[in-house]
């Protein structure tokens, strides 16, 4: 019998309240599956996790990468999901800020580990954008290629790589990029063959092809404006609770409207004789919506409300 390690599921923790966090982090609460030792008879075509520090490290990376499905808040390609995945998970303890170990418990399948894990929203953002989900999903970014000598290995890393970051090759594209490997070392150069005033040059040199990659087209990405234009910075104050439950439940919904909110960091809560208040800095993306939400829900619950722009 073939098996693929899936057994991974990611659910978003509804009861987190922030107080004074330096950065944006949401919660999730990750599971995986280990085993001390391989059942009999099964065969994986992806070799599991043998110790409870790599089913950590596997839980980090599908939080990581939930959290990151959130943020695009755009349908992906299946094949550049797979990727997408693979890139994150292999990376996913920078994006962590703090996990709880929950439990472990044994099942019919192994051992499996539940933990909540803090995600930094910031630092994962900045990520996609430079990996240009914020501007490849709708059409690939064309660019030129004059490559080097090429192995054959490479060509596959090479499809793997337009697929992760939205590219694709055509020699009419105004984009330049150079490609040279020489003494175990990826060098790559690109620039904008229209001769734009403002088109600088980028440059980029690893061990590794990809990570001589993600430096170049990192840098390009990282300096457009898609997932950044899009938000506008503001204070949000709510007043009029009369207990801390409901500022906490009202963090916990405000950090599941990512259609309408980039980021909301709770930043202080008052304790008044008129009831208790909270305040949060936000990144709206959708002010309409997200003031339509806000009446809404507290004109329910005789709260009020001001939205604010920094």
């Amino acid at each position: 019998m073939l098996m693929r390690y899936t057994s991974i599921r990611v659910l978003p923790l509804l009861c987190l309240l922030v107080l004074a966090v330096p950065v944006s982090a949401v919660a999730r609460v990750a599971t995986a599956l280990w085993y001390d030792k391989l059942p009999e008879n099964v065969t994986f075509e992806v070799q599991p996790p043998m110790s409870k520090e790599a089913a950590r490290q596997v839980a980090f990376g599908e939080a990581v990468y939930a959290e990151a499905l959130e943020l695009v808040r755009s349908e992906i390609p299946e094949e550049r999901k797979v990727y997408l995945h693979d890139f994150l998970a292999a990376r996913a303890a920078h994006f962590v800020v703090s996990y709880t170990e929950l439990g472990v418990t044994d099942t019919s399948s192994g051992r499996q580990l539940s933990a909540d894990v803090q995600v930094n929203r910031d630092a994962l953002h900045e990520e996609l954008r430079r990996l240009g989900l914020f501007v490849t999903l709708q059409a690939p970014l064309a660019y030129s290629p004059q490559y080097g000598t090429v192995q054959p290995e490479t060509w596959e890393q090479l499809g793997r790589l337009h697929v992760l970051f939205g590219l694709t090759p055509n020699s009419d594209a105004p984009l330049e990029l150079r490609m040279n490997f020489a003494d175990k070392v990826w060098t790559i150069t690109m620039h904008d063959r229209t001769g734009a005033a403002d088109a600088a040059p980028y440059f980029g040199s690893a061990g590794t092809l990809e990570e001589a990659w993600f430096k170049v087209w990192g840098s390009y990405f990282g300096k457009q404006a898609g997932g950044v234009a899009q938000t506008a910075s503001g204070v949000l104050s709510i007043d009029g609770w009369f207990t801390p439950d409901g500022v906490e439940a009202f963090d916990a919904m405000l950090q599941e409207w990512t259609d309408v909110l980039g980021s909301a960091v709770l930043e202080d809560v008052s304790m008044e004789a008129a009831g208790i208040s909270g305040r949060w800095a936000v990144d709206v993306i959708n002010g309409e919506t997200l003031k339509t939400r806000l009446v809404e829900y507290t004109s329910k619950r005789r709260l009020s409300f001001a939205l604010k722009e920094k």
